[in-house]
C-alpha cells in the first residue's frame, strides 16, 4: 500500500508531528510506502523516504494574501496534484492542515483519492482557529474570514473518507458525520510509573511557548502562589515565539528564582522533567484535543491540572485529574494551593490516569485498528 501524509509543518515539534512521524516508523516495518507532503522546505528524507512540498511566496498584497488564504490558490493544488501523480498513493493520510483549507480540501475532493483524517485539533471549528484574531481590531476580519472557514470546514467534511478521532469531544465539537467519523485514541507507549517526588512542590509545563498554550496564566497563578507562601518550583519545557515576553514576565512578577526555563528537551531530559514533578500544569486557552502531556504523564504516575476546555474534561473525569477556569489565573492557583497541601490526592488521581490510559491508549490496538481503517477504505 503507497501512503501519502499530508502535514502543513511538521518542523513545528507538537502531538501531530509526534504522531505522524510514529505513523511512518510503525507501518515501515511492513510493506507500506510512505511519502509525506508539507508546505515547508524540508531536508531529504527528514521524516519520510519520498518528499514533496510548496512553499508559500509571501505575497506584499493584504487583498491577494485573502485570495490565496480563504479562496483558492493555484499553484498549492498544482503543486498537490503533481505530488499525486509522482507517488500514486493508493491512500491519503491527512494530519495537520491549517491555512489554504479551500483549495487544500477541494483538491483532495477533486482526486477521488480515499483519504483519512487523524483529527488533532478543534480548528475545523472556527471559535478555535488560529485566523481568529482577537481584540477590537479583530471583529471586522473575524466576520469576514468566518464565513470562508466555514465553508472550507464543510469542504473537509466531504472531501475526507473517515474521521479518526482521539476524543468524542473532538467528534462532537466539530459536528463530524456520524457515519465518517469514529473514536481512535492516541498512542501512548507504556512507562516506568515513578513513586512521588520528595521536597519542594514542583510543577512542569511542557509544550509550545505560543500565547495559545496561555503559559502567562500559570506565571501569574506562581505570582498568586509565592503570595500565599506556597513552597513551590516552576519548571517551564519548551519553545515557542513567546519565550522572550515570558521571561520578561517572569522577572516582572519577580519570580526569576522560581521558574526555570529548560527550553526544549529531549525524550531522556524530558522523561526526567516528569520524574522530578509533581504535577503538570496545561494552562492552554484554547480547547486542547488529547494533550500528550496530560496522557505521557499519567503514564508515569503524576497528575495533571489543565484548563477545563476540549477534551480535557472527558480524560480527567473519574478523579483521574484535575480542571480549572480557562484563562482565569485566580482559579487555577486556588487548585494548585489545594494540590499542594496534600500530595497524596494528587499521587491517586495519577495511579487512576496511568491505569486507564495503559487500558485505552495501548499502542498495539491503536496500529492495528489503524491499519483496518486503512484497509476498509480501500475494500
Amino acid at each position: 500500500m503507497r501512503i501519502l501524509h499530508f502535514h502543513d509543518s511538521p518542523k513545528v515539534p507538537g502531538g501531530a508531528t509526534k504522531y505522524l512521524k510514529e505513523c511512518i516508523k510503525h507501518f515501515n516495518e511492513s510493506t507500506y510506502a510512505h511519502g509525506l507532503f508539507s508546505m515547508e522546505a524540508l531536508e531529504p528524507s527528514l521524516i519520510a523516504p519520498e518528499q514533496f512540498s510548496y512553499v508559500y511566496p509571501w505575497n506584499s498584497s493584504f487583498l491577494a494574501r485573502r485570495v490565496d488564504f480563504y479562496k483558492f490558490h493555484a499553484p498549492l493544488a498544482d503543486s498537490i496534484e503533481k505530488a499525486l501523480g509522482e507517488f500514486r498513493p493508493d491512500l491519503i493520510h491527512i494530519h495537520n492542515w491549517a491555512n489554504f483549507r479551500n483549495t487544500f480540501f477541494n483538491t483532495i475532493l477533486n482526486s477521488s483519492i480515499p483519504s483519512i483524517m487523524t483529527v488533532h485539533d478543534f480548528s475545523l471549528n472556527w471559535e478555535a482557529s488560529p485566523q481568529r484574531k482577537h481584540g477590537i481590531k479583530g471583529l471586522l476580519p473575524n466576520l469576514i474570514n468566518k464565513r470562508h472557514h466555514q465553508f472550507a470546514a464543510e469542504v473537509g467534511k466531504k472531501a475526507v473518507g473517515k474521521f479518526l478521532c482521539p476524543t468524542y469531544a473532538i467528534q462532537r465539537g466539530l459536528n463530524l458525520p456520524q457515519n465518517k467519523s469514529l473514536i481512535h485514541r492516541l498512542p501512548i507507549e507504556p512507562q516506568e510509573s515513578y513513586p512521588p517526588t520528595q521536597g519542594t512542590f514542583s510543577i512542569l509545563f511542557a509544550g509550545s511557548l505560543f500565547h495559545s498554550k496561555g503559559v502567562d496564566v500559570l506565571l501569574r497563578a506562581c505570582k498568586i502562589l509565592q503570595a500565599n507562601k506556597v513552597d513551590f518550583l516552576l519548571n517551564i519545557a519548551g519553545k515557542g515565539d513567546q519565550e522572550a515576553n515570558l521571561k520578561k514576565l517572569t522577572r516582572s512578577l519577580g519570580l526569576e528564582h522560581l521558574v526555570k526555563f529548560s527550553g526544549y528537551l529531549d525524550p531522556v531530559n524530558m522523561n526526567l522533567a516528569y520524574k522530578n514533578c509533581h504535577l503538570v500544569a496545561l494552562p492552554s486557552r484554547v480547547p486542547e484535543n488529547s494533550p500528550l502531556t496530560v496522557l505521557e504523564a499519567g503514564v508515569r504516575g503524576r497528575a495533571a491540572l489543565a484548563s477545563h476546555l476540549g477534551g480535557v474534561p472527558e480524560l480527567i473525569e473519574q478523579g483521574r485529574g484535575f480542571s480549572f477556569i480557562s484563562e482565569n489565573s485566580a482559579d487555577m492557583a486556588n487548585k494548585l494551593i489545594e494540590i499542594s497541601k496534600d500530595l497524596s490526592v494528587a499521587a491517586d488521581s495519577a495511579n487512576k490516569m496511568r491505569e486507564w490510559v495503559l487500558q485505552e491508549f495501548s499502542p498495539t490496538t491503536h496500529w492495528k485498528l489503524l491499519s483496518k481503517h486503512y484497509q476498509n477504505l480501500l475494500s
